[in-house]
């Protein structure tokens, strides 16, 4: 039984995050192209069609370039923020209304045995969140373009056995 998180891409160039259990594949943020996200699951022998769900941090393109390409090949959910759905609908490209799903910062969301809870975080976008992750007894926390940490993003990393964090 083990628990991974592997980080696909991060930086300005673009952003996308692995974690996954032996029942749940979830990528965080898709801001590469397709193709390389196709790679990066091919290296952890990752099946695409596996994955259970995407989640957005923001807008920005460094966090959705590929995030229409990736949720229309292998219908992937894209769980977001109401602000960073209206932000940034025009360009991924037409979803499927089944794979447009809103997440509300502080309200945890439960993908088979991984609970996802997204917070608030201080960066120039429409509605930004950070994400703290659980699966077995472990707690993960991915918080990007952070220019200073607030109580909240303190608050959700303290306890984490892994961190990410871009600033």
């Amino acid at each position: 039984m083990s628990v991974r998180f592997c980080p696909i891409a991060s930086g300005s160039s673009g952003n996308c995050i692995y974690t996954g259990t032996e029942r749940t594949n979830i990528l965080f943020d898709a801001g590469i192209s397709g193709k390389k996200i196709k790679e990066g699951l091919d290296i952890l022998n990752v099946d695409g069609n596996k994955i259970d769900a995407l989640f957005i941090t923001h807008e920005h393109s460094d966090h959705i370039k590929g995030a229409g390409i990736i949720s229309r090949r292998f219908d992937i959910p894209i769980y977001a923020t109401e602000g960073t759905w209206k932000a940034m609908e025009s360009s991924i490209g037409e979803i499927s209304r089944k794979n447009i799903k809103i997440i509300y910062s502080g309200e945890s969301c439960v993908i088979n045995d991984m609970c996802v809870m997204p917070f608030d975080i201080p960066h120039d976008a429409a509605e930004p969140v950070g994400y703290s992750i659980f699966a077995k007894n472990y707690k993960m926390t991915i918080a990007t373009d952070l220019g200073h940490i607030t109580e909240t993003v303190k608050e959700n990393i303290m306890g984490s056995d892994v961190i990410l964090i871009e600033s």
